[in-house]
């Protein structure tokens, strides 16, 4: 039970390093720059960009004051989130994998429409008009590969230890789901998908560039769909096609995730 606390409480520990990082960019930098709030107004790509920097950093020395109180010994900080290489093959499984869920999302996205949910498209459309579109791609790789430090590189690093696999996945996970609150209830329940992916995925390559290459994947096609039309062009289709696509990438997704978990074992 102990070893599950312990689980918690780091997942509590990192949280709240991220919040007082938003806190401090409400308070100092948003009166300097006027953008708006964490989350809404201006530039909320470079906010993004702006908090997971001022995450990282401030985790680094949680990090060590953590393991100087408990007085016991820890590695490097920069090598806990695991950039070992990949082979090209594993890599190009991610870069698919990326690709569908893109694929999902969009269909999942247009498929609520029929049903006069706005809320995802809402904030895609909110999103990808908030900064160029340049700036939007640039930030995607940089801003992806930042969260997923930060998510899986240092959250989730410093929650497993000690117990089953699962119940770590599960919790980061539940976190992802919680973060994307302002997309609604579907775009929690993409990111609760995204999370445990990204887990058993991490779990088995042993290496952060799996999951920074499938973010980065999944977030520069989705933007650049909707850039060159094709994001839009989803809604001329008929309701069972979007269905058909949603079921056919969502199994698709879970095969090549139980397939790389199964041969890498």
């Amino acid at each position: 039970m102990k070893n599950y606390f312990s689980m918690v409480g780091n997942y509590l520990l990192y949280l709240a390093v991220m919040i007082v990082v938003i806190l401090l960019y409400n308070s100092v930098l948003n009166p300097l720059l006027g953008w708006g709030q964490f989350g809404t107004g201006e530039n909320i790509a470079v906010q993004m960009f702006l908090v997971l920097v001022g995450t990282i950093g401030l985790s680094a020395l949680v990090y060590k004051a953590k393991y100087k109180v408990l007085k016991q010994p820890s590695e490097s900080f920069w090598r806990v989130f695991g950039f070992s290489k990949m082979s090209m093959g594993s890599l190009i499984l991610m870069v698919i994998i990326g690709l569908a869920f893109t694929m999902l999302n969009a269909s999942v996205m247009k498929l609520l429409l029929y049903y006069n949910i706005t809320s995802l498209n809402d904030f895609t459309e909110s999103y990808f008009n908030s900064v160029s579109f340049t700036t939007l791609i640039v930030s995607s790789v940089i801003t992806t590969a930042l969260e997923l430090i930060v998510f899986i590189g240092i959250m989730f690093n410093e929650s497993r230890k000690n117990v089953p696999v699962f119940w770590p996945i599960l919790g980061i996970a539940l976190i992802i789901a919680v973060i994307q609150a302002p997309g609604g209830i579907w775009m929690q329940l993409l990111g609760i998908a995204l999370g445990l992916v990204y887990g058993f995925i991490y779990v088995r390559s042993s290496s952060i560039w799996s999951v920074i290459t499938m973010g980065i994947a999944f977030n520069v096609s989705l933007f650049s769909m909707k850039k060159i039309g094709w994001l839009d062009s989803m809604e001329k289709l008929p309701e069972w096609g979007l269905i058909i696509i949603s079921v056919v990438m969502a199994i698709f997704i879970l095969v090549s995730t139980v397939e790389y978990w199964r041969k890498t074992k």
